[in-house]
């Protein structure tokens, strides 16, 4: 008989934990529902709230096909009856025929994530004999087959848009107030931050001022997205307006390492809590309407902007993913979309730099 399966409840105290006993594998497995399983699965799931969020919409999607096309009740139905099939039918309604428009583009990459998140709970399945039907290889291999060819196009980020974000932070007035002067501090060290070393928003919020090492110029990112950590890099002028955020933060000398890097709360010796992501969000957003940038500037921008920064000055492929902390090259051409840029450069070589036309005199 195989041995129980343990199950710690989120919301429950730390001693109590519910014991799920699965019997002989397989043959147990016919009593467990799917939503019981899908529950399962996301109390194993180890990853950040909003990645979970987002698989946990995917799966959520798949459910509501089951019952809705395949007359499968996930609420009673056991996890046995999934097939690869189930799978297959759900992905070729969520996959665009073709991949032309800005439309399609946004349909495609929420396919994508939605497939992922099944097939992740499919794999999770098939490596616990909950349903041995379900092989990763098979549904890959199945999916593949159904995917038009897609590549997906360069970040809609322009590099003088987060430059001038930069430039009007740095260029902000020193506030009468002390409450506001930190705030302001705050949002310059936060900014340069993000546009120099390319961290997720994420990784921002989680980083104490242990993590940073001022002298070196760099910062550790630990457990980042995929369970990975990392180094980072800035420059001379996020460190010093790290200093002077946190001096004026007014963080004690002595163990001050376990104080977040950035506070949520801006009141002069009381550094509270890390601040949010959506706070984050928040705050640049109004940065950049204040900038009067129109285009759709967030917390991940300064990151698409690094990326694209670095390839402007040459930096090796291969430095640029490890900065960025990607598993896959194939995802930093993406990021950086080198090919568009050398080209447009080795064009412009040929023929001259471009020129916007005079709009008082263009059509």
């Amino acid at each position: 008989m195989a041995a129980p399966m343990i199950r710690r409840e989120e919301n429950l105290p730390e001693a109590e934990i519910r014991i799920i006993d699965l019997g002989d594998g397989p043959a147990a497995a016919a009593g467990l529902t799917i939503n019981a399983a899908v529950e399962m699965f996301f109390g194993d799931l180890r990853l950040a709230p909003r990645s979970k969020k987002t698989y946990r919409h995917g799966v959520e999607k798949f459910l509501r096909h089951l019952e809705q096309h395949e007359g499968i009740d996930p609420e009673s139905a056991p996890v046995t009856a999934l097939t690869a099939e189930h799978v297959t039918s759900f992905a070729s309604i969520l996959v665009p025929p073709d991949v032309r428009s800005p439309e399609e583009v946004s349909r495609m990459r929420t396919a994508q994530n939605n497939i992922s998140a099944v097939r992740k709970f499919c794999a999770y399945l098939a490596s616990y004999d909950l349903n041995l039907n379900l092989s990763g290889d098979r549904i890959k291999t199945r999916i593949a087959a159904m995917m038009p060819r897609f590549t997906p196009p360069p970040p809609d980020v322009k590099l003088s848009d987060l430059e001038r974000i930069v430039e009007m932070v740095d260029r902000l007035p020193r506030e009468e107030k002390a409450h506001l002067e930190l705030r302001r501090l705050k949002v310059q060290a936060m900014i340069r931050f993000l546009f120099r070393s390319g961290v997720r928003v994420s990784e921002l919020c989680a980083l104490r001022r242990r993590d940073i090492d001022l002298e070196g110029g760099t910062a550790n990112i630990y457990r980042a997205k995929g369970g990975k950590s990392r180094t980072v890099h800035f420059d001379a002028g996020t460190a010093e307006a790290l200093i002077r955020y946190w001096n004026g933060r007014g963080d004690p000398i002595r163990g001050s390492g376990a104080l977040p890097a950035f506070s949520g709360r801006d009141k002069l010796g009381v550094p509270g809590s890390a601040i949010s992501p959506r706070t984050v969000e928040h705050i640049v957003a109004g940065l950049a309407e204040r900038a009067g940038v129109e285009s759709d500037v967030t917390p991940h921008s300064f990151r698409h902007g690094l990326a694209t920064e670095l390839v402007r000055r040459r930096v090796r492929e291969s430095t640029v993913q490890t900065i960025l902390g990607h598993a896959s090259p194939a995802t930093t051409r993406i990021y950086v979309h080198k090919t568009g840029l050398e080209v447009a450069e080795e064009y412009q070589d040929a023929f001259g730099p471009y020129r916007a036309p005079n709009s008082a005199h263009a059509d």
